[in-house]
């Protein structure tokens, strides 16, 4: 999933775009995490947020993006559960990242249904086109739009999907505008964002030490409280659903954790420190992962909100 802009703001995502949901440029205290793959918002002085050095970011995360756990893809599936989609069904996801609701979405449709993916990172979307033709999948394809102004006609869906991306843009209620416009009246938006994670609150005092200490900008947005529903509303939507849905995730070590969120949007963060400033993070961070480490791995319980709106008129 990624965002369209180029406009400053301070936000950023669960993505782990950063996966993965604010703060506005100019806060002084670094707030906690909405997601265990979240960076805190470096020193406001630093703050960009370009459209294309967004797209490059995942673009270099395009590659391992949901490799370590199953963060996406099982909230992607959770998502296209809560679409309740149809047979036939024609369906737009935008910030379709690597396939996490495109691919459980084609099946749901069938083979007389359309998916059409879009994401703002040309790596994302030539990854996933390849697999969408290893696959042999026909009914879903992938292609570069802007969430905020998507080179679509009016009315060309049945429902939008969006996965943790909203709160990433850096007009919402402009983007669930867009969202509306390519929806039939009657027509339904599902939408996420991350929102919070227990027990890992120590993550955010982490960032939010080292995330001043930044070298360059930090190039993703972060908001920390975003209010989905007000958005969605703002768009134009009528709401007809909104539920809180936890997923329990175990990382294997440290390490694991480490790779993660070299994998996702997080890595705006590291990518933006010092060399001895990272390696400090490294180490204070496993240290703190360390204890609560279980037999079975480190465990995230992760926390999304899932709203479902739509389009009055049908």
């Amino acid at each position: 999933m990624t965002p369209d802009s180029t406009e400053p703001d301070a936000t950023e995502a669960g993505v782990a775009e950063p996966a993965a949901g604010a703060t506005e440029a100019g806060a002084t205290e670094a707030p906690e995490p909405a997601t265990a793959a979240e960076p805190a918002a470096a020193a406001p002085e630093a703050m960009t947020y370009d459209a294309e050095e967004v797209a490059d970011l995942f673009g270099r995360a395009a590659p391992t993006y949901d490799s370590v756990i199953p963060f996406f893809t099982s909230f992607g599936s959770r998502l296209v559960e809560t679409a309740d989609l149809t047979p036939g069904a024609r369906v737009l996801d935008v910030g379709c990242g690597r396939g996490a609701t495109l691919l459980p979405a084609s099946v749901a449709v069938g083979i007389t249904g359309r998916v059409v993916g879009v994401d703002l990172s040309a790596e994302m979307v030539a990854l996933l086109a390849d697999e969408l033709e290893a696959a042999g999948i026909d009914n879903a394809t992938v292609r570069r739009d802007n969430a905020q102004s998507l080179d679509i006609d009016d009315g060309s869906f049945d429902v939008v999907l969006s996965q943790m991306v909203l709160h990433l843009v850096p007009d919402p209620p402009g983007a669930a505008a867009e969202f509306l416009r390519v929806l039939v009246p009657g027509g339904r938006c599902v939408t996420s964002v991350p929102s919070g994670a227990p027990g890992w609150e120590f993550l955010g005092e982490i960032l939010g030490t080292y995330g001043p200490r930044a070298v360059g900008p930090m190039t993703v947005p972060f908001r920390p409280d975003f209010d989905l529903r007000a958005v969605m509303v703002e768009g134009g939507f009528e709401i007809v659903g909104d539920e809180q849905v936890e997923i329990r995730f175990h990382f294997p070590d440290e390490q694991g954790w480490w790779d993660w969120g070299w994998s996702n949007g997080v890595r705006a963060l590291y990518e933006i420190l010092s060399p001895d400033d990272l390696e400090d993070l490294r180490k204070d961070a496993f240290e703190r992962l360390a204890a609560i480490r279980t037999p079975e791995g480190i465990p995230l319980d992760q926390r999304v909100r899932l709203v479902t709106g739509v389009r009055p008129g049908g």
